[in-house]
């Protein structure tokens, strides 16, 4: 999928979006066991707006930002090319139509220093983002095991 095809489709969900995506969350259990994780994720739309609300707490977290190197590249004014990626990403690895086309994870967090408890903190945020879309606990684990692999690019300080 291009990039021009992505932004079209993240703009169509945006704008199909029903007035709240709980509800998708919420009845993705009651998708057939075999569907991929994208679908019972709730497709593009649900994953982004995750990723957004994700994004949003992770880079006004204090014990994240705490750390210089993290707080001078995770911006709010980076924050919409950040969605973009990680939507990308977990879109990609979930089964959906997407193709990741950022740097790999090692180069992308090269130079910030991200220690065990960040990475920790992170992950935090990121369930309880999940935990308030609704989504179902076998779904949040499946995603889970799918992005814990990277724990070993991205910590970088601390181990």
């Amino acid at each position: 999928m291009t990039t021009t095809t992505l932004c079209r489709t993240l703009l169509g969900g945006i704008l199909a979006l029903p007035l709240t995506l709980l509800g998708v969350f919420a009845s993705s259990s009651t998708h057939a066991d075999d569907a991929p994780l994208y679908d019972r994720l709730g497709g593009l739309p649900a994953i982004s707006l995750a990723v957004s609300e994700f994004v949003d707490d992770f880079i006004e977290d204090p014990l994240i930002m705490a750390n210089p190197a993290v707080a001078e590249q995770k911006t709010t004014e980076a924050a919409p090319y950040i969605k973009f990626q990680v939507t990308a990403l977990v879109c990609e690895l979930s089964g959906g139509p997407c193709q990741y086309t950022g740097k790999n994870m090692r180069e992308a967090h090269d130079g910030l220093g991200v220690t065990a408890e960040e990475w920790d903190r992170m992950v935090e945020i990121f369930v309880a983002t999940l935990d308030t879309l609704e989504v179902p606990e076998t779904e949040q684990q499946e995603l889970l095991d799918l992005l814990g692999p990277t724990r070993d690019d991205i910590v970088m300080a601390g181990g």
